[in-house]
């Protein structure tokens, strides 16, 4: 009756000493027979890590034998013929036979798909903790159906309400208007039968609820079926603090850069100062003698031509400690590169995007046969920053909405040069504003220093090519520059 139940079972006596074994315990263990299992002590089954706590474990039971179950899914494990470990659960019942203390020992395997909705339900509690951590949101969305399933922290994120439906159309109307082109641009780039399928793109989210703007970064996963698109699942993140953070610091950025541009400022001025000083009370002083000569009614010719050579002689050598002092501070290594401007110009949006220190629409204009232009990355990246910042600030202080600026390209009709102008919708610039805009250290900003454009033109001129600005209208403000067509 033993060997023939259907449990897996064997018998040992008080010292954990193996007496005997049942066909269901060896064929599940793969032993033939009972040659290889029996006067093993019990641990000879129990894999050596866990021998040693084993024994005291059955020192306490022999001390007070009782029937119990040992394991209940607490990874206990039980060794086979060729060394794999089992999970087992074991129930013990003590059997007093004629005064020799034997223990029965009964094997539950358990069942594998328990084991695997228990792994299952392990990970899913991983990847929850996780999820929270990370303070994630998580979306699949069925592209054919344009049906989304969204969890609480995009409700969150969305300003859902926590049994309201969701779709596709839902989840794009709570996006920041001037954030939709990027969004679509990614969105068709993963899209793409041809491409990877991956989404990555960060906009903004505004809260239906409260209205508040969240800076969010998603990334996502498209999957095709016979080249069409049909699901796409991926995370979103909350990343406004970090956008606050990156704000702060170009804000700091840019308060060190005007702090240096003004010191920058100060010491050419004292510079200047310092090498025409001198030459100019020489001067002076040779126009105080022929003024005096002039005026005493019979001048002395050669005391007044030694005055004029004087004033002459002194005059140059400003002059001269003028040049070469600007020549110094003009002089640097460009390195010229052909250029793409379109490449340049998304660099550009990418970096503009994220400011919120200026808010604007931009606009591009270009045609898709543009060929490159010769010049400096970094210089001209400087002007076009300057031209929009300048642009941006002028329709903000005009309390402009919607602020836009329109960037045009165009190759001249020589085919010699590439032209570039930037036009604002702001409030124009007046004429008396306009005659001095160029001139160094003349500004309109309270912060500023008046060497932008100063600086933009002496740029483009060192590269070959010219920046003004169109008095013809009288609205708008648009700026133009030409740098030469890359060979």
């Amino acid at each position: 009756m033993f060997d023939a139940a259907a449990d897996a079972m064997l018998l040992t006596d008080a010292e954990g000493n193996i007496l005997l074994t049942n066909r269901a315990l060896r064929q599940m263990l793969g032993y033939n027979d009972d040659d290889g299992i029996i006067g093993n002590a019990i641990e000879f089954l129990i894999p050596e890590r866990h021998r040693a706590r084993h024994r005291q474990h059955r020192k306490h039971y022999s001390a007070k034998p009782t029937q119990r179950a040992i394991g209940n899914g607490n990874n206990l494990v039980v060794l086979t013929s060729d060394g794999r470990e089992l999970p087992v659960d074991i129930g013990l019942s003590p059997i007093n036979d004629h005064g020799k203390h034997l223990v029965l020992a009964t094997f539950h395997f358990p069942d594998h798909s328990q084991q695997d909705k228990k792994a299952l339900w392990e990970s899913e509690e991983r990847l929850l903790l996780a999820k929270s951590a990370a303070g994630l949101g998580v979306f699949d969305f069925d592209l054919l159906n344009q049906t989304a399933v969204c969890d609480e922290r995009i409700r969150e994120l969305w300003g859902f309400a926590e049994d309201e439906p969701i779709s596709y159309g839902k989840l794009t109307d709570g996006l920041h208007p001037q954030d939709l082109p990027i969004r679509n641009t990614a969105l068709q780039r993963a899209l793409d039968p041809d491409g990877n399928g991956e989404y990555q793109v960060e906009y903004r989210v505004i809260n239906k609820k409260d209205r508040s703007e969240h800076w969010v970064a998603t990334t996502g996963k498209v999957f095709f079926s016979n080249g069409n698109a049909i699901r796409m699942v991926g995370v979103v993140r909350d990343i406004s603090n970090q956008k606050k953070l990156e704000r702060d610091l170009r804000k700091q950025q840019a308060e060190m850069e005007l702090l240096a541009k003004r010191q920058m400022a100060a010491q050419t001025a004292a510079a200047i100062a310092h090498d025409i000083n001198q030459p100019l009370a020489a001067i002076s002083a040779y126009s105080e003698v022929a003024l005096h000569s002039v005026s005493s009614g019979q001048p002395d010719t050669t005391q007044l031509a030694y005055a004029l050579q004087g004033c002459f002689t002194q005059a140059q050598r400003a002059g001269n400690s003028l040049h070469e002092l600007l020549a110094f501070l003009q002089h640097s290594d460009t390195k010229v590169e052909a250029i793409d401007l379109n490449a340049l110009l998304q660099e550009l949006i990418g970096s503009i995007r994220n400011d919120h220190l200026y808010d604007f629409d931009l606009i591009l204009e270009l045609p898709g046969d543009l060929p490159a232009f010769s010049g400096n990355h970094t210089q001209i990246r400087k002007v076009l920053l300057n031209l929009l910042y300048n642009a941006a600030e002028a329709m903000r202080d005009a309390d402009i909405s919607p602020a836009i600026i329109t960037i045009r390209a165009e190759l001249t009709t020589d085919g010699k040069s590439i032209h570039v102008s930037v036009r604002d919708n702001g409030p124009g610039i007046s004429s008396a504003i306009a005659q001095r805009l160029f001139e160094p250290f003349f500004t309109t900003k309270p912060n500023g220093i008046g060497m932008g454009l100063k600086i933009s033109i002496a740029m483009i001129e060192n590269l070959g090519g010219k920046l003004w600005m169109d008095n013809a209208e009288q609205n708008f403000t648009t700026f133009h520059f030409t740098l030469p067509r890359a060979k």
